[in-house]
């Protein structure tokens, strides 16, 4: 693999979810306006996802993909009558299933997935193994797919808090994360939310995003600004160095 051309101030690129079942309209939980029956859907920001993860494996020191890896047991799982407006789901992406049917759903679009080559951070994972995952990744230069449970990482992997703070030491600064995904409402926003708890600095591609019509523009990306985070999208992220 060619190394990457760095910038002297690390980043990481973030990808979240951009799982089939997320992703491709027969999916289980395709994202899409829940309000708007005209909403075309997340295939809609596919393109700029695909160019933004492209740009984050030429540009970043470590690339993070994010993904739900549920069992029917997850509290977010709702099999008789799930409501989004109450954060429950019906089954998607079903990663611990004995399914194989269920468990394609949980995979990362063929467009972007990084295949064997990434370096797995389970959801139980403990804080040893995600200091050793952060150190694999920045050392060998290898994506990372961080399994959850929960619409936020933070809450939906044991090891994530130890995963970045790792990540940053290893780095050996103040890096910056470069955000893109689905739902802009959900997942997005508790990595984006996280990260700024976190004290990261963060630039989220506005338009390698899609929402599910949950919260509006001043409840995400508005609020994002005015808390520090730097909203661009993937025409100026493909101009940078």
């Amino acid at each position: 693999m060619n190394a990457p051309a760095l910038a002297a101030r690390p980043r990481i690129g973030w990808v979240v979810d951009v799982q089939h079942d997320f992703m491709r309209p027969e999916g289980r939980l395709y994202v899409h306006n829940l309000f708007d029956a005209g909403d075309v859907g997340a295939t809609q920001a596919a393109p700029a996802i695909v160019r933004t993860v492209a740009w984050m494996r030429a540009h970043c020191h470590v690339v993070v993909f994010t993904g739900d890896w549920h069992d029917y047991g997850d509290r977010e799982i709702d099999v008789v009558a799930p409501d989004a407006t109450k954060g429950t789901y019906p089954p998607h992406c079903m990663g611990l299933s004995p399914d194989a049917d269920e468990r394609r759903g949980a995979a990362l679009i063929q467009e972007i997935d990084p295949g064997a080559e990434a370096l797995i951070l389970p959801r139980d994972a403990n804080d040893a193994l995600a200091r050793e995952v952060a150190r694999r990744a920045v050392s060998e230069r290898r994506p990372v797919f961080v399994q959850k449970r929960e619409f936020s990482v933070f809450e939906g992997n044991a090891g994530a808090n130890a995963f970045v703070a790792a990540l940053r030491e290893a780095l050996g600064g103040t890096p910056d994360f470069i955000v893109c995904g689905v739902a802009t409402d959900v997942c997005v926003k508790q990595a984006v939310d996280g990260l700024l708890d976190r004290s990261a600095a963060v630039a989220v591609v506005r338009d390698a995003t899609w929402s599910l019509g949950l919260l509006g523009d001043a409840e995400t990306f508005d609020a994002w600004a005015a808390r520090g985070a730097t909203l661009t999208d993937s025409a100026r992220l493909a101009a940078a160095p």
